[in-house]
């Protein structure tokens, strides 16, 4: 989703460009840089501008699957092997499922919507002008809440969001919050990838309002994403915490990350 690409832009110096039809983007910088198989009608054209951008004659790629890769090394002459990067996968779920939270694989779930239910007196609010500053806010809290993880991006994932809120219409974006009185303490902020498919950029709830995630999940699925058939919630980044949390809700697909590289840098 371009969403990514602009909130990780400084992380991970995120480029594209465009040219002859064809669409390029790459991220990286000089010995670590790596692109995407090209988007366009002319898959040649577009390897042959990935390889004078990148002065390699042999730049690496990232791959969702493996498909192209006998296009791939048809074209560049020489065998390229894939490094499957499980950090990376994907986390995709049936809408209905989150939104509905059904069956025995879901009741530890419900617990805790319950539990929150007991605790709070609560409503969902869509994310829209009127209570962006609410957000904001939220966010604020959140990220100094949290100022001690050893996570370089957190910094710049919060300038990120920001940029999100300021510009929801502009991207596509929309989002929601959970309301514990008149103060918003989880929420979440997300963008189609295409007709069927919804993604979740962002889904942070207040330390002292742990339940509210499960809350913001279901509220966010039920109440906005109805058109839409999967929701994905991107990938765990390999952090423990988080691979259990999304395994914990059951995925239906997991899809699968590559780097594509020659087998000489393996």
């Amino acid at each position: 989703a371009f969403i990514n690409l602009l909130v990780w832009q400084e992380a991970y110096a995120n480029m594209w460009a465009e040219s002859d039809g064809q669409l390029v983007i790459s991220s990286g910088t000089e010995k670590n840089q790596v692109f995407r198989l090209p988007f366009g009608n002319d898959f040649h054209k577009g390897i042959s501008l990935i390889r004078e951008y990148s002065k390699e004659e042999y730049p690496r790629f990232w791959v969702q699957d493996g498909k192209r890769l006998d296009e791939l090394e048809e074209y560049l002459g020489r065998d390229y092997i894939l490094k499957e990067e499980r950090d990376a996968f994907d986390y995709i779920y049936l809408r209905e499922n989150l939104a509905e939270l059904k069956g025995k694989k879901y009741h530890s779930k419900r617990n805790h919507i319950s539990s929150f239910s007991k605790k709070y007196d609560w409503r969902y609010k869509p994310i829209t002008e009127e209570n962006k500053e609410d957000i904001l806010l939220c966010a604020e809290q959140w990220y100094f809440e949290n100022k001690d993880r050893e996570d370089r991006h957190l910094q710049c994932e919060k300038r990120g969001l920001e940029t999100v809120l300021e510009n929801m219409e502009l991207l596509g974006a929309r989002g929601g919050a959970i309301y514990v009185q008149d103060k918003a303490v989880a929420f979440t902020v997300g963008s189609p990838i295409n007709e069927k498919v919804y993604d979740i950029h962002f889904e942070k709830a207040l330390g002292d309002y742990g339940e509210a995630y499960t809350v913001i999940n279901r509220e966010f699925a039920e109440n906005e994403l109805a058109d839409y058939m999967y929701i994905n919630r991107e990938d765990d980044m390999g952090l423990e915490g988080l691979r259990k949390a999304k395994l914990s809700y059951k995925p239906d697909i997991l899809l699968k990350k590559y780097t594509c590289l020659p087998r000489n840098m393996i």
